[in-house]
């Protein structure tokens, strides 16, 4: 990332904590099919059948819009961790109310103690956010059918590659927090990344994505 880009996102994060929604917008919009991804990742199939991903995309905006007082940027890639944590969260919220079984744990982030999906006249509309969007409906276009065909290629992968994937790719995890959460070692999660990489590029090579 470019000093120009370190420069942009700390403006946006100065222009959000001075109340311009634009810039949270714009700054959301950078990591939404990136987001949305991973909450497909993250989703058992008994969750999908009760809600749409959209609609938990959704309720990550307004948790994060509601919330961003209390996000303190420290480098570029702060405010997605940040993103990632209210994502795990927002997931606990719905199994929580789908299911009754889920915990959430203690956080600075607001608890839900109504249906998810109930809460969205509490932040400005998603849609809204697109629109505030500053690139051409080619690049948004673009963005959104790469992240597609990431997808489909990733799902198709065996359990341990896609995991590795989505922690060391999607979640930017280093090699050692995955191992943490793996239970293995950062060199035997750097191989298994390797070779996932290399059977996902495989996959987008045979879906077409590479010519």
């Amino acid at each position: 990332m470019t000093n120009q880009d370190l420069n942009n996102t700390q403006q946006l994060v100065r222009r959000i904590h001075g109340g311009d929604q634009d810039a949270f917008n714009l700054l959301f919009m950078r990591y939404a099919p990136r987001i949305k991804l991973l909450v497909k990742l993250r989703m058992l199939d008994k969750l999908k059948a009760q809600v749409e991903v959209d609609d938990i995309v959704q309720e990550i905006y307004f948790e994060v819009y509601r919330n961003f007082h209390k996000f303190e940027y420290s480098d570029p890639e702060s405010f997605y961790k940040w993103v990632i944590t209210v994502t795990s969260w927002k997931i606990k919220d719905f199994d929580k109310y789908y299911f009754k079984t889920a915990k959430r744990p203690s956080a600075g982030v607001l608890s839900l103690d109504q249906k998810p999906s109930d809460s969205t006249e509490n932040g400005p509309a998603i849609g809204d956010m697109v629109a505030g969007y500053g690139a051409s409906p080619s690049q948004i276009v673009m963005k959104r059918e790469g992240y597609q065909m990431l997808e489909r290629a990733v799902v198709r992968l065996p359990v341990h590659f896609r995991q590795v994937i989505q922690l060391r790719q999607i979640e930017e995890r280093t090699a050692r927090e995955t191992a943490e959460i793996l239970g293995t070692s950062a060199n035997a999660v750097n191989v298994l990344y390797h070779r996932a990489q290399e059977r996902l590029h495989e996959l987008l090579r045979e879906m077409s994505w590479f010519n």
